[in-house]
């Protein structure tokens, strides 16, 4: 792959998840491509086009390697995760008590959004 594909890393990763998957566990395969790898090609689809075309390719890459209840399980505990680390940093008896920074509100949102969106993707 020439530097001009950089797009198509998600070839390599795809080759990659097999490999992890081997030596360290079905967990750790599916965080490492979907969690890591997906969600930032995803991401970037957004602002740039070469990622965007690529995306497709990507969700058919996936689909080949995890089964649909293994995509959808991992997406969930994804979702669970964060939603208890929000729980877990919220301090405040009453929302009015609170002091939230507008950034913080957004990155969370967009998180979420960005989760939703890899379901709806890998799970059609």
């Amino acid at each position: 792959m020439n530097k001009h594909e950089f797009h198509k890393i998600w070839i390599e990763q795809c080759e990659a998840t097999e490999g992890i998957r081997d030596r360290y566990g079905k967990e750790d395969a599916i965080r490492y491509l979907i969690g890591e790898k997906f969600l930032n090609v995803l991401q970037e689809s957004d602002r740039r086009p070469e990622f965007a075309t690529e995306v497709p390719n990507f969700v058919a890459g996936v689909k080949e390697i995890f089964e649909p209840h293994e995509i959808s399980e991992f997406l969930d505990a994804l979702l669970h995760e964060r939603s208890a680390e929000q729980d877990k940093d919220w301090p405040f008896d009453d929302f009015e008590d609170a002091e939230l920074e507008p950034r913080d509100v957004v990155n969370e949102a967009e998180s979420i959004f960005l989760i939703e969106r890899a379901k709806e993707l890998l799970l059609s």
